[in-house]
């Protein structure tokens, strides 16, 4: 059965956008390229809130090719723009913005259900907090993956806000990055 994933990059005080919502990512590095190019082949269907898919929909079509686009982040352009991409929205008339995108036609719940399903990959959420914590509150997350970066952000979004059932969880893996960054990834216990 395929699994849902929540990957996230996290600040040591527990928020993934700053004060003004503004996306701060981890310092990049060899270390980093390693295991996000191993990571990306475990999945071949990304799960988005509107936002989140907006903000990627704009920035990864453009970044595949383009020379100011470092080689190893070139592997992951690659990887976003051919995934299937599945949103969630209530206001989106359609998804064409990027190419392999469909808009749910069910809740969460169930959309997850039926992919689970389906041939495939794990599924991956990579990204929006709102969408993150609606699919921590539905049950549907698997395995939630952390790099918590050495910074604190002082403000912002929270990944975890409450609201959602106390789970018990199994470590998997934890592991420092060269940049100081500490990956943990966890399963459902």
């Amino acid at each position: 059965m395929r699994k849902v994933v929540l990957s996230m990059f996290v600040s040591l005080d527990g928020y993934i956008e700053g004060p003004g919502g503004e996306f701060i990512g981890p310092e990049w590095s060899a270390d980093l390229d390693a295991w996000t190019d191993k990571m990306i082949e475990r999945f071949d269907t990304l799960l988005y809130g509107r936002t989140a898919w907006q903000s990627m929909a704009e920035f990864w079509p453009a970044a595949e090719g383009n020379p100011e686009v470092g080689p190893a982040q070139q592997s992951v352009a690659r990887f976003m723009n051919g995934s299937r991409k599945i949103v969630f929205s209530r206001s989106l008339q359609n998804a064409r913005a990027w190419a392999n995108s469909s808009l749910a036609t069910a809740g969460i719940v169930e959309t997850v259900a039926a992919e689970r399903g389906k041939p495939g990959k794990d599924m991956v959420i990579f990204a929006g907090a709102k969408f993150a914590q609606t699919a921590l509150r539905a049950g549907v997350v698997d395995e939630i993956w952390l790099l918590t970066i050495p910074m604190l952000f002082g403000g912002g979004t929270r990944l975890l806000d409450g609201g959602y059932q106390r789970q018990k969880l199994k470590l998997l893996e934890a592991r420092a990055m060269d940049t100081g960054a500490v990956l943990t990834r966890y399963e459902k216990a």
